[in-house]
């Protein structure tokens, strides 16, 4: 092809023609020299030699397998595995540029792949450049910690280019305070400690994960018996990194792990810039009590009393007064509470209501995703949610509120003798609920609709307990006419008797109506389509004919 011609293609049209010729005549010197043009245009683009272009043509064609080695190589030019073999510089050079990833395993061999931005890159039809990580930002700096580690664990740099992007990393951020305190422990610039500790770092900042054990960082070190001294180490507690109070045992169950580890709190201040992180993580579901809008709740004269403490116990100076006075009486300062009964008696607003009148922030607890189908990941979960809300409370003016919204999930009976993984599992998760609850030093409130299935041990560990009746006639009266204005007292009293709806269900009644009354254009109030949506609410259950003997 002619120089103009050339000119016109991007990079991956002449690594197509490349491919076609040395399918066709290999690397025959008259073909070299026939195709000598095009691998000039693609050293002259990519910044790199002839002989390094010729090669890469070939990986960019296996770049989707994950192992590519020098026989994968010969039987894409037709020869033998020595002759592949005298390209080892130009694959050690591409390499360096990060076009290469070479890995060897536990034997030795050495098998390759193409790191999918390096791949990127020539698509677009540009070189691939390292990054130079310079000037970054503290959330930056840890975001291409983790892609490197990443890239790292999936074979994509090699241990090499993956120290020397890391050190790159540290070099280029000098100011930073995580940089800052990598610098002043004793370690050295980036060996196998370092790596370790930003290693198990980045676990707890992407995934609030506190138990890393050696297969989380089995592909980090360069090789496995590097990888065996390290965890022989951990697991005696005799690391470097413990000797320095920054890694230590995690814990399970109350239990010490010898074979699992996390970040010290010591660590965790230290490296994760002021705890920056950790308040990202811990305000995820977090409603603030300036985003509640106020309601008017209408409850029977018993619960209105305790609802009336709990409301006085949470108001700041008297929860701090008790809290001190608990202290000194040796007492736990936490305070647990259940809120039980049918749904739509105003359990869920009431927390809302309270957590607005006493200027508390409410951490909602996602209940459904605490689950996880992975061994373990279900105990870590729940680890994470009073891990998290401990930072909160720590982080916060006045202590937020746990809520475990309909929670009946999570404090069901646990069962006893339990042999099934699933049952195992289930008591676990709720084992760390209750030593949770003990060690508490804030608020947790519990919703739940099943109350006659509630754990023993549960039961004990809620301070409050509050049962949520259906609204008796008048308390239903007051809720008719707080949610419908224009109704007067005698047809709001002739609804509350006529129906027991719990306040939930008198409220979609309103918004349906109103639905209707915007739909029709109308105006007024018309108890009749009031009535109408009152039917329509009850759920009428059709009778089934029995089929066989009587």
């Amino acid at each position: 092809m002619k120089k103009a011609e050339i000119n016109k293609l991007n990079l991956m049209q002449i690594m197509e023609v490349v491919l076609e010729k040395t399918y066709e005549k290999k690397l025959s010197p008259a073909n070299l020299k026939s195709i000598q043009p095009l691998l000039a245009a693609l050293a002259s683009r990519l910044f790199i030699t002839e002989r390094e272009a010729l090669i890469l043509t070939a990986f960019i064609n296996l770049c989707d397998d994950y192992r590519i080695g020098f026989r994968d190589l010969a039987r894409h030019f037709d020869c033998t595995n020595v002759t592949i073999q005298t390209y080892w510089p130009e694959i050690e050079s591409l390499a360096e540029k990060g076009y290469v990833c070479i890995r060897k395993d536990n034997g030795g061999y050495l098998t390759f792949n193409v790191p999918s931005k390096a791949v990127g890159a020539i698509r677009e039809n540009h070189p691939y450049v390292n990054e130079s990580y310079e000037n970054l930002s503290v959330e930056e700096w840890w975001n291409c910690l983790g892609n490197m580690l990443n890239d790292r664990n999936n074979g994509n740099l090699s241990y090499g280019i993956f120290t020397e992007e890391l050190q790159r990393l540290i070099d280029n951020n000098p100011s930073l305070p995580v940089v800052q305190r990598l610098r002043s422990y004793p370690l050295d610039k980036v060996d196998s400690n370092t790596i370790i500790l930003l290693a198990i770092a980045d676990k707890f900042v992407r995934n609030s994960d506190d138990h890393v054990i050696s297969s989380d960082i089995d592909d980090i070190p360069e090789t496995r018996f590097e990888l065996r001294c390290i965890t022989s180490k951990l697991e005696k507690g005799v690391h470097l990194l413990q000797q320095c109070n920054l890694v230590e045992f995690a814990c399970s169950d109350g239990q010490v792990e010898s074979n699992a580890w996390k970040l010290t709190d010591k660590a965790k201040e230290e490296l994760l810039d002021g705890r920056l992180f950790l308040k990202n993580t811990s305000t995820v579901g977090l409603t603030s009590p300036d985003a509640i809008s106020e309601k008017k709740l209408y409850f029977c004269e018993e619960v209105s009393k305790q609802v009336n403490k709990l409301r006085s116990l949470l108001q700041e100076d008297h929860f701090l007064a008790v809290q001190k006075r608990l202290e000194d009486k040796g007492m736990r300062r936490g305070f647990a509470c259940i809120f039980y009964g049918s749904p739509g008696t105003g359990k869920t607003e009431t927390v809302l209501q309270l957590a607005r009148e006493t200027g508390r922030a409410i951490k909602m607890v996602d209940v459904p995703n605490l689950r996880s189908k992975w061994v373990g990941d279900t105990e870590k979960n729940i680890k994470a949610v009073f891990e998290d809300y401990r930072r909160l409370c720590k982080d916060s003016k006045l202590a937020p509120i746990l809520l475990f919204n309909e929670a009946d999930a999570v404090l069901c009976k646990r069962n006893e003798g339990a042999v099934s993984s699933v049952d195992k599992m289930e008591n676990a998760m709720q084992n760390i609920i209750l030593q949770e609850m003990e060690n508490l030093d804030g608020i947790m409130i519990a919703t739940t609709n099943l109350s006659g299935n509630l754990d023993a041990a549960f039961e004990r560990r809620f301070l409050y307990k509050i049962e949520f009746l259906k609204p008796t006639p008048n308390e239903s009266k007051h809720i008719w006419r707080a949610l419908l204005p224009d109704l007067d007292e005698k047809d709001a009293l002739d609804l509350a008797s006529a129906y027991s709806f719990s306040g939930g269900q008198i409220e979609n009644i309103a918004r349906k109506y109103f639905i209707d009354c915007i739909l029709n254009d109308e105006d007024g109030l018309a108890i009749d389509a009031i009535r109408e949506a009152c039917s329509a609410e009850q759920f009428h259950k059709k009778s089934v004919n029995k089929i066989g003997f009587c």
